[in-house]
Parts: structure tokens; sequence; C-alpha cells
């Protein structure tokens, strides 16, 4: 199965060079940052900030549903009155203020961007980020057994070569010895040494 990320492969390596890897996370920090700070509330109509606004406050009454999604009378009422705070001129940190002070913080569907709350935006980032370093560390460490293992292997096939080689020298030394010394104290008729006949 071809992978569908690009990585640089020179010899065993099969992670992304430096240069490439800075480059990635680069790009991701970048991303993030563009695409939370890029759109102004001057760009949107009052319809758009509406809908984002109830996307993001929660329904004091339902369960894990915004007020956007919700068909609750009191979600319905708060949809009507961002929409007037909105024609009122606030802006959209105004009208979560406004929800903030009567609802509290659990209101909001996320977290505000600061202080302790900011970890709830990083971490999934870092998690991220931290899965893909551990899925290329796993990948390197696969490569690496695998040509231990082969390396390994060679090592066995080369010692079984060379030992099978070893026996043969020893089987043709041991019949060329025969060979040279066809009686070596041994009485071809009887096949008794000379040890025997000195015995009886």
């Amino acid at each position: 199965m071809a992978s569908r990320f690009s990585f640089v492969m020179i010899g065993p390596r099969v992670l992304p060079s430096n240069v490439g890897a800075s480059a990635i996370a680069v790009l991701l920090f970048v991303l993030f940052f563009v695409t939370t700070g890029c759109i102004r509330e001057e760009d949107v109509t009052l319809e758009q900030r509406a809908h984002q606004l109830a996307g993001e406050l929660m329904c004091p009454v339902c369960d894990g549903q915004t007020i956007d999604g919700s068909n609750a009378q009191i979600a319905q009422d708060m949809r009507l009155k961002v929409r007037d705070l909105l024609d009122g001129g606030s802006t959209n940190a105004e009208v979560k203020d406004y929800f903030v002070i009567r609802y509290g913080q659990e209101i909001l569907a996320a977290p505000s961007r600061s202080g302790f709350n900011l970890l709830a935006w990083i971490m999934p980032v870092i998690i991220v980020l931290g899965g893909i370093g551990i899925a290329l560390i796993t990948i390197k460490n696969m490569r690496k057994a695998g040509q231990q293992a082969q390396s390994l292997n060679d090592q066995r096939q080369f010692l079984q070569n060379d030992l099978a080689d070893y026996l043969a020298q020893v089987d043709r030394d041991l019949v060329i010895s025969s060979k040279l010394n066809p009686n070596d104290g041994v009485d071809q008729t009887t096949g008794t040494g000379e040890s025997e006949a000195v015995k009886s």
C-alpha cells in the first residue's frame, strides 16, 4: 500500500528531514493562527454573526446543545436577544459577556482563549503533533528492527555455510587420512585392533 505522505528516503531513513519536519510544524502553526485570526467581525453580515454566536452559546435547559440547534423556548429567546444585541451595535465579545454575566461561564460552548482555558486550545495541537512524532519514531524503529533481523539472518546463513564448508573439509581430511593409513593398527580380516590382541 503506497503511502500518502511524502517522506525523504535516503538509505534506511524513512523520516522527514529536519528541514521538512520544521517546515511542517511551522505550516501547522501558521494555518492555526491564520484560520483563527483572519476573519474580522466587519467582514461578515449580522445574520452570519448571529448564526456564529448561536453556535457558541449553550442552551441552559438542554443537554449538550447550543442554542442554534435547540428548539426550546429559552433557546429561541436567546437567539432573538443575540440578534437584538447585534442590531444595537454590540460586538461578539460583548454579546458573549452579556450571557456569561447572566448564566456563568458554562453558557459558552468553547472555553475562552485566555488564562488556564488556553490549555484547552493548545493541548489538541500538542497531542496531534505528539501522535505524529510517535508514529514516525515507531516507523523508524520498525524499519531498524527489520534491518537488524535481516542482518542476523544474513549472519546466520553465513555461519551455516561456513560450518557446512568446515564439516565438508573435515570429511575430506578423514577420507584422505584413512586412505593414507589403511591398516592403522586394525586387523582388516577380524576388524580388531592391536589392543584386542594384546588382551588375549
